[in-house]
């Protein structure tokens, strides 16, 4: 892509003109108004000692503001911090010494923040994303000018397999996610509906469809019933749903209440396990608009479960075929290639993936190796290419064994809506030769639907069945709802100290 992602910012900017492109509440915002308040941002920074090439950090909000930033650094030429929300002070401070970050910008609900990550971290230059900021003096006519080297943008991981982990990206790493974001929901312009979430994936939204000339809809509420009405209020061409529970929220009310969907083009979800029997569900309601993207914070987009793709059972519990422009691979643990079928860690390659992990070049050295990506996912690809992901390969059960086959048959009986399969200490409970193995048994629970009884035994039968005695949990607990991480997996960690304490009884 030529220019890059500031280039396409600006041009789509341009061509919206005096057309809204940022909406949030009865705030409405032109292209032409966002040139406006960057020229003004970009200027008043310039004048406080902000130069090309210096390191911008970002605490993020949930309004137009915060995009409007990110637009501010790329005319400024400087490399971007993006901070979402839940990020320890602590972990962003240690990433901008590193980067020897120069200013701090910080939307207004996140005051109290920065003053103590500035306590950290001290810096010449801290603003808030006000009006004091975009309404200042305009600095004359907006320019892309690049960052000089290195990174452009530096974001976190959720920190859910261990510490949050700092990634940074080169100026063709950004252009290449916005070319596959582009390859895969259509050519701009797009009217997007978002719900503002702290987390770095739909803030990327934001920016890609200001890139492609489009309209962002910032909806503040993300019940199922204002995210419907929006839909309807808004003509939205595309969806941000979010995490697959979202999804599933959203088309169960669509079951009760109706909602005019005609100018949806496109509903995005992903950032967790789907669970199969669910989204067939949804995907009976919303028809042939559902679009499934697995990815991760080092190696952006990987595939995509296309709309027609949720036609066919079979490949609801795939995560469906490579994005285009990247290659995948299932190995061994010796590196090399596994053939169709056989299971292993999923490696990667392409233009997405990060340039490294700041200030930690041994980690950055252990999760690459010659242009190719580590996930620590393990999964199988089948012959036609699509992926079937079966866990963290860090999280591998009692035997060998990984979680989703076993939650997808659980949740494939009507009377589950949800389910979580995790190992627990052989103290807890009693092992057998079937489930316990180095002193872990196999242990899950349930979400029960609709208010329906669940029988325990007969779920622990029904797994058997399908998967084999080994397969089937020890320990089955029902429960009203699955806690979940920041970035919206179940938070198993939880369940394993919850359930570990005899908090709910012996399953």
């Amino acid at each position: 892509m030529s220019g890059g992602l500031g280039a396409a910012l600006l041009d789509g900017l341009r061509a919206a003109g005096p057309r809204e492109v940022l909406v949030h509440g009865r705030l409405r915002l032109s292209g032409d108004d966002v040139l406006d308040m960057v020229a003004s941002a970009a200027g008043r920074l310039a004048a406080s000692g902000v130069r090309r090439g210096d390191t911008v950090a970002c605490l993020y909000g949930t309004g137009t503001e915060s995009p409007v930033a990110r637009v501010v650094a790329l005319a400024l030429g400087c490399r971007f911090v993006h901070v979402w929300g839940g990020v320890p002070a602590e972990v962003v401070a240690r990433a901008m010494r590193a980067l020897d970050a120069s200013a701090l910008l910080y939307a207004p609900s996140r005051r109290e923040e920065a003053g103590e990550l500035l306590a950290a971290c001290p810096v010449g230059v801290r603003e808030a994303l006000d009006d004091d900021l975009y309404l200042a003096p305009a600095g004359g006519a907006v320019d892309m000018p690049g960052v000089p080297d290195g990174p452009s943008l530096v974001t976190f991981s959720s920190g859910t397999t261990g510490r949050n982990k700092t990634m940074a990206y080169d100026a063709a790493a950004e252009a290449a996610h916005l070319a596959a974001a582009q390859a895969m929901y259509g050519p701009p312009p797009w009217r997007l509906l978002v719900t503002p979430r702290s987390r770095y994936l739909p803030d990327m939204f934001v920016i890609w469809t200001l890139a492609g000339g489009g309209t962002v809809v910032l909806e503040p509420d993300a019940r199922p019933d204002r995210l419907a009405e929006a839909i309807e209020r808004e003509a939205a061409t595309h969806l941000m749903a979010g995490r697959p529970v979202d999804l599933y929220a959203l088309a169960e009310h669509l079951e009760d209440a109706p909602a005019d969907l005609t100018t949806l083009r496109l509903i995005v979800y992903g950032g967790a396990a789907a669970v199969p029997a669910r989204t067939a569900r949804a995907a009976g309601r919303l028809g042939p608009l559902l679009m499934q993207n697995y990815g991760t914070s080092e190696g952006g987009f990987l595939t995509v479960l296309e709309p027609r793709d949720h036609a066919r059972p079979e490949l609801l519990m795939s995560v469906g075929r490579a994005v285009p422009g990247v290659e995948l691979r299932v190995r061994g643990r010796d590196g090399a290639d596994l053939p169709a079928g056989e299971a292993g860690e999923v490696w990667a390659r392409s233009a997405q993936r990060m340039s490294g992990y700041v200030g930690d070049p041994a980690r950055t050295a252990a999760a690459s190796r010659d242009g190719w990506l580590r996930t620590g996912d393990v999964g199988r690809l089948d012959a036609g290419g699509h992926l079937f992901l079966l866990d963290r390969a860090e999280d591998r059960l009692p035997g060998g064994l990984y979680a989703h086959p076993i939650e997808h048959v659980l949740t494939g009986h009507p009377a589950v809506l949800d389910a979580a399969v995790f190992a627990l200490p052989h103290t807890t409970a009693s092992s057998t030769a079937a489930s316990s193995t180095a002193g872990r048994v196999l242990a899950g629970v349930v979400v029960g639907r609709g208010g329906r009884p669940v029988d325990l035994d007969g779920l622990r039968a029904l797994v058997r069945g399908a998967l084999g005695a080994r397969c089937e949990p020890r320990h089955l607990w029902e429960i009203d709802e699955l806690p979940r991480t920041p970035g919206g997996k179940p938070d198993k960690a939880a369940l394993a100290t919850r359930f570990a304490a005899g908090a709910d009884g012996p399953g």
